[in-house]
């Protein structure tokens, strides 16, 4: 791996910031006792208020009244996600994925909670099964792609990011890491193309004009790096000196 390659990587690694999916349908439950659904209902109503605490203690009661209730363990995980308290998040998506096996943004969810934590393995597993479970999934797939490319099997990053960007050919950050994924690979013209699209896609992310302008570096191209970095600089600062600073 080159020296630029190298740098742009352990940059970018640092920057990630990966949410949780938006809510899509939701499963077909069994039957869900009135006090238990009213539970529910008011925990959702609080949480999109923004009144966590509460709504934490609105689907506990749900579940407490039902704890076979698999869509308000997956909402009361998703809230403790909200203030950060991953491994309560883990414990309550895979109570989600105990009761209702084949729901896919279970597994999605539980792989971004495992990302947060650390636990790449077992985000890629999380993962490999969203993909499996829904295979039309772009997201799923970028999301394994991150995993894959974190644990150093960068062939298969690639790959997956290949399939999100198939899938969803306007989804930019699949593109941007599908630039990173070729230069760990060391194919510099897929990268530069990819990055390409990437800032075509969106104009304003420092981090693809930043792999671009890497790119243009590596190629020998100092003009049209240097005309990269200047709208890095003019996005993003801090980014920009950063970057300079590792050259050194």
């Amino acid at each position: 791996m080159s020296k630029i390659s190298y740098l742009l990587i352990t940059l970018l690694l640092t920057l990630a910031a990966i949410p949780f999916p938006a809510l899509g349908q939701e499963v077909q439950e069994n039957e869900i006792s009135p006090q238990a659904r009213s539970q529910f209902q008011k925990g959702e109503r609080l949480a999109r208020d923004n009144r966590l605490d509460d709504a934490v203690r609105a689907f506990k009661e749900a579940i407490r009244l039902q704890p076979d209730y698999a869509e308000a363990h997956h909402h009361l995980g998703l809230a403790y996600a909200r203030r950060q308290q991953y491994q309560d998040a883990v414990k309550e998506f895979k109570e989600t994925i105990r009761l209702q096996p084949q729901w896919s943004q279970a597994h999605e969810n539980l792989g971004v909670a495992y990302i947060k934590l650390g636990l790449w393995e077992d985000a890629r597993q999380a993962f490999q099964q969203t993909v499996g479970l829904h295979p039309q999934n772009a997201e799923a797939h970028y999301h394994l792609g991150l995993a894959l490319g974190k644990l150093g099997r960068h062939q298969e990053a690639r790959d997956a990011f290949r399939q999100a960007v198939k899938l969803q050919p306007d989804l930019a950050k699949a593109h941007k890491n599908l630039g990173m994924a070729y230069m760990k690979l060391e194919q510099w013209k897929d990268a530069g193309q990819a990055f390409q699209e990437a800032v075509r896609l969106k104009p304003g992310d420092a981090e693809a004009h930043l792999g671009l302008c890497a790119y243009y570096a590596q190629m020998g191209d100092k003009d049209a790096a240097a005309r990269e970095y200047r709208t890095l600089q003019s996005l993003d600062k801090k980014l920009a000196q950063k970057f300079a600073d590792l050259l050194k």
